[in-house]
């Protein structure tokens, strides 16, 4: 049973929904705390706890005797910062697994130019641990996240691995999972195995072939 939410998350939500839906910029001035109490006609403590909330998670900025802010984005922390703006439809879906796509091409490229045998067997060790999960009937998700970033981590490139962390975290946002069963987890290791594989025997071709027919799954579950 899911829990229900508590009045200052509902706030915050709704605050979110407000910053996308008047497509708000870093830097934009939000409503006051009193406007916003009477444009959700909620009290005020828990107003003061969402924009708390808001603040901690580098989404707003409050600014003593100013007033509250969209904050400024920087690259650390970036997907925490952008995710009020976007909006998760088809579209951004489909652009999100483009996006995935060529970022995974591309740190395979990374790790076998950079061929770090060590790294490439923590991606086994992860990939193993998604089939003893699922064998047991449970989803692997945190497994499944934890096989890609050591993907990136193989490609001994600080930059790239922080730039796809900003795709992993928006995927687990969105709880890809929960339409995602056993089965297709299962098929997820066979996947991933081919994938390293290839991987070791420097064959960047068939490797790339591997994920690029592993990921564009994703696009199935949108009916694709």
């Amino acid at each position: 049973m899911q829990r229900k939410q508590t009045l200052s998350e509902i706030v915050t939500d709704r605050i979110k929904n407000y910053i996308s839906d008047q497509q708000c910029q870093p830097g934009d001035r939000l409503p006051t705390e009193k406007e916003i109490i009477d444009m959700l006609g909620v009290s005020r403590t828990a107003v003061r706890e969402a924009l708390k909330s808001l603040q901690s998670q580098g989404i707003i900025e409050i600014r003593q005797g100013v007033g509250i802010f969209v904050k400024e984005v920087h690259l650390r922390g970036y997907f925490k910062n952008i995710s009020p703006f976007l909006k998760f439809d088809e579209t951004k879906f489909k652009e999100l697994v483009d996006t995935r796509l060529v970022l995974e091409l591309g740190a395979i490229e990374l790790a076998i130019n950079h061929y770090d045998l060590n790294k490439i067997k923590q991606m086994e060790k992860w990939n193993e641990l998604i089939y003893h999960k699922a064998k047991l009937g449970e989803k692997p998700k945190n497994e499944d996240l934890y096989f890609h970033k050591a993907l990136f981590e193989s490609t001994c490139n600080e930059t790239y691995i922080q730039l796809s962390s900003i795709i992993s975290d928006y995927f687990q946002a969105n709880q890809l999972e929960e339409v995602v069963d056993i089965e297709e987890y299962e098929n997820s290791y066979k996947e991933h195995k081919l994938v390293i594989e290839y991987m070791i025997k420097k064959d960047k071709v068939n490797a790339k072939e591997a994920m690029r027919n592993h990921i564009s799954h994703l696009y199935h579950l949108l009916g694709d």
